[in-house]
């Protein structure tokens, strides 16, 4: 990871105290982990990023509101290119174009790390061939 600079992790994520140990997590790692609002991001998706490296969808968030969120982040021009993950306990049902990678659910945090770090800094911005 850049020393100069620190990764932003956007979270969507319904339990605080799962956002909270993921925070802390996270910050051990190295990253900046930012709760994202949904309502703010389905207003103004561009400016609810703003300096979001990379988006995270925790497993509780459900299907639908996944879905509209998603659409949003990825149908406007200044956020398409934001990668995003998923924690799922059903990875194949997770599955969808527009999300970088899935992990599975419960997780740990090095497989998290690894996934963040592929995701982030591969070259086209998803994950490595």
């Amino acid at each position: 990871m850049d020393d100069t600079a620190t990764t932003v992790v956007g979270i969507f994520v319904d339990d605080p105290l799962t956002s909270r140990i993921l925070g802390v997590l996270l910050k051990g790692a190295g990253y900046e982990a930012h709760i994202l609002g949904e309502a703010a991001v389905l207003e103004d998706p561009s400016t609810a990023l703003a300096g979001v490296d990379l988006v995270l969808f925790m497993p509780l968030l459900g299907d639908e509101r996944k879905d509209q969120l998603l659409g949003v982040i990825k149908g406007e021009q200044a956020t398409a290119a934001v990668p995003v993950l998923t924690l799922s306990p059903d990875l194949e049902a997770e599955l969808d174009e527009r999300t970088d990678s899935v992990l599975p659910w419960p997780w740990s945090t090095q497989a998290l790390v690894r996934a963040i770090e592929r995701t982030v800094h591969a070259p086209d911005g998803g994950e490595p061939s």
